[in-house]
């Protein structure tokens, strides 16, 4: 069975002023990776991602958790002592309780706070004025694979809330591999996104959702070509790849001008800015869409970096990350 989707997880940069930090041929210097090879990605995927606790996305105002003091984007993880897995247990407790006070034990940017709440009767149902969620899917492309660890990185940058761009704890996610049906193509003011279904066949197990990418356990072989990790050094001005996949499941190589511009001391999910040029990946999607995040930048024969965000005003242009990065973040 599969599972069409069109939400796609990514983070989606708006074009803003910014500085040229290295005007030189080299965007900038680091230590020597010794020789480190991955296996490039470029393959798209579909991850079923569950949170840690219950996603505050919504308060009701003058609502009991209002004024208890309970803020969109707590997370909830315990409800009188007992852990909360999903929003199951949180609408199962409001109802248990009814109007009796409740404790609820919520991480707000990883501060543990315990606010008593008496639900209320409103309209019919006992309610505290919350919106929750516990679980979202999408689709990202994979960056590499590293046979030295079992593991694999995707995305470039970590999972976040779509309206307040945090990023999500994560309890569990479950990786398949997804097929790429069609694109809607990105212009000015509008990101564009691929558009695709899962397959059923796990490929792995998410255990890390960081700031600078998604980290996974491999549970298939894979054989897909080996490159050498460029150090930042090696990272210059001029042409490269980028590798990812615009339909079906087999990616392919397209052009793009990697800039002068670097932005690694403020934000190393924008340390390289680069341009499409490709005039077949420009004919499909305009430019850089939701979805591609993830995709390999490769410069020399060697993997430099991923795609991480679409500039919305110019989707010919976009930022990514150093492959070098990545690899220290999976550590």
């Amino acid at each position: 069975m599969k599972k069409v989707i069109s939400f796609i997880i990514a983070i989606v940069a708006i074009l803003g002023v910014y500085n040229t930090i290295n005007p030189s041929n080299a965007i900038a210097t680091s230590s020597d990776l010794k020789n480190k090879t991955v296996q490039i990605g470029g393959q798209p995927f579909g991850i079923k991602f569950y949170s840690e606790g219950a996603l505050v996305t919504k308060v009701r105002e003058n609502s009991p958790a209002d004024k208890a003091g309970m803020r969109v984007n707590d997370i909830i993880i315990g409800i009188n002592n007992e852990k909360v897995k999903d929003n199951e247990v949180v609408r199962n407790k409001i109802e248990e309780y009814k109007n009796r006070t409740i404790k609820f034990t919520i991480n707000r940017d990883y501060e543990i706070i315990d606010l008593n709440i008496k639900p209320e009767n409103h309209n019919g149902n006992y309610t505290v004025g919350i919106w929750i969620k516990d679980s979202c899917a999408g689709i990202g492309t994979i960056t590499y694979y590293d046979e030295s660890n079992n593991t694999f990185a995707c995305l470039g940058h970590g999972i976040c809330d779509k309206e307040s761009t945090n990023l999500l704890p994560m309890a569990e996610g479950d990786i398949c591999p997804a097929i790429i049906q069609s694109v809607d193509k990105a212009k000015s003011g509008y990101a564009g996104g691929l558009n695709g279904y899962f397959l059923d066949d796990e490929i792995g197990k998410a255990y890390y959702n960081s700031e600078y990418g998604l980290f996974c356990n491999k549970e298939i072989e894979t054989s897909y070509k080996e490159y050498k990790v460029a150090t930042k050094e090696e990272v210059k001005k001029g042409t490269a790849y980028i590798y990812t996949t615009v339909e079906g499941y087999n990616p392919k190589f397209y052009k793009v001008n990697i800039k002068p511009e670097c932005h690694f001391f403020f934000d190393k999910m924008k340390e390289i800015t680069i341009e499409v040029t490709d005039k077949e990946l420009l004919k499909k999607t305009g430019g850089i869409v939701q979805g591609m995040s993830g995709s390999p930048i490769i410069q020399d024969g060697k993997l430099v970096g991923a795609v991480t965000h679409v500039f919305v005003n110019n989707p010919e242009k976009g930022y990514g990350i150093l492959a070098e990065t990545m690899i220290e973040e999976s550590k």
